[in-house]
């Protein structure tokens, strides 16, 4: 039983001591509103509990893709997207969104030097292997 529910049948067994009288109206009025604090105390409970069902989902769930996301990246290899490239010659970092570079391009000409960048592209290497099958 919970707080709420505790403190609910605390103040139905003060109004049994008392011997309060329901037969008045103020008597009717207030055991009406205790039976609807009791009501919201139950209702209060029962999102509780439903709200605990749903942390066990979702714990269960991360630890899936935590598993998911070890077995991806067995080998410890974790693309980080966002690492812009540099120009191994003059340190110059480039945008690919900005010189219009795709996954069909091979290799292009840093901007700021001119040195050739040879690319290689995860995705490329492992269409060439299913060609060749």
């Amino acid at each position: 039983m919970g707080y709420l529910s505790e403190r609910v049948n605390y103040i139905k067994g003060l109004m049994e001591g008392m011997q309060f009288d329901t037969a008045t109206n103020e008597g009717k009025l207030i055991k009406a509103l205790v039976d609807v604090v009791e009501d919201l105390a139950i209702s209060a409970e029962d999102l509780e509990n439903t709200q605990d069902q749903i942390l066990d989902v979702i714990d269960e769930y991360e630890e899936r893709i935590g598993d998911i996301e070890s077995d991806l990246y067995e080998d410890g290899y974790e693309e980080d997207i966002d690492e812009p490239l540099v120009c191994p010659e003059c340190g110059e970092e480039i945008d690919f969104d900005e010189l219009g570079i795709d996954d069909t391009v091979k290799s292009f000409k840093c901007p700021e030097c001119g040195t050739k960048i040879d690319i290689e592209w995860l995705d490329c290497d492992e269409d060439a292997e299913d060609a060749e099958d």
